[in-house]
């Protein structure tokens, strides 16, 4: 079984392929997987996002509204996330395709139409998307990129239950091109490496320890 922390932008085209990518490759190769979706909008997620949508960085009005979808789409998907693990995947899933692939603006039609597609309840997310547990719970998941060194987003730890002496791997180069093809052919490739009869991937960035981080 390999657990893996993929942390993304809940608005990022990219971060869809890389996802998308990451369950195809296990489910390839039948690899029992728990899945932590994370989202992460530091500085630097934010001006990838803004040069990934033609934004200048020095656009403060672009900055600024940014970085409060951003922000909302995750409180949306920890909302949702309280309707199961799952579901809230397939909703975060569903928005950024909504975003990125049909072009629909992030706005309150968009928002409740994914919702809705994704078999979630749209008054319960409203309501709790603002709640104190939304706000603690994004908190956690700010203190956990930075205990795990995450500095962008798209980035993967993965971690191979069956092997607990074996360090988590971090991956955070899927290559330079937005092709969904070339994305999983670089997925491809790193994550060969994990399988049991390869050798070790070979990366100085690795966390020790998986009990450390479960919540």
């Amino acid at each position: 079984m390999w657990e893996i922390f993929l942390y993304i932008n809940p608005l990022c085209s990219y971060c869809l392929k890389v996802e998308q990518a990451m369950i195809d490759f296990t489910r390839k190769h039948d690899i029992d997987t728990q899945y932590h979706f994370v989202t992460n909008y530091n500085m630097a997620t934010i001006n990838d996002y803004m040069h990934l949508k033609g934004f200048k960085i020095t656009d403060i009005e672009g900055r600024t509204k940014t970085s409060q979808d951003i922000v909302e789409a995750a409180k949306l998907y920890k909302a949702a996330s309280c309707q199961g693990n799952k579901k809230a995947r397939n909703f975060l899933m569903n928005l950024q395709e909504q975003i990125n692939v049909l072009n629909n603006p992030f706005d309150d039609t968009t928002i409740k139409r994914t919702i809705n597609n994704s078999g979630l309840d749209y008054k319960s997310i409203m309501a709790d998307k603002d709640s104190e547990c939304v706000v603690q719970g994004l908190k956690r998941d700010q203190q956990l990129s930075m205990e795990m060194h995450v500095q962008k987003a798209p980035a993967a730890v993965v971690f191979d239950c069956e092997d607990e002496t074996k360090p988590g791997v971090m991956i955070s180069d899927f290559g330079p091109s937005e092709t969904q093809e070339s994305i999983n052919s670089t997925v491809n490739a790193l994550l060969e490496q994990e399988l049991p009869q390869a050798a070790n991937y070979n990366d100085p960035c690795t966390v020790i320890s998986l009990d450390k981080f479960r919540r």
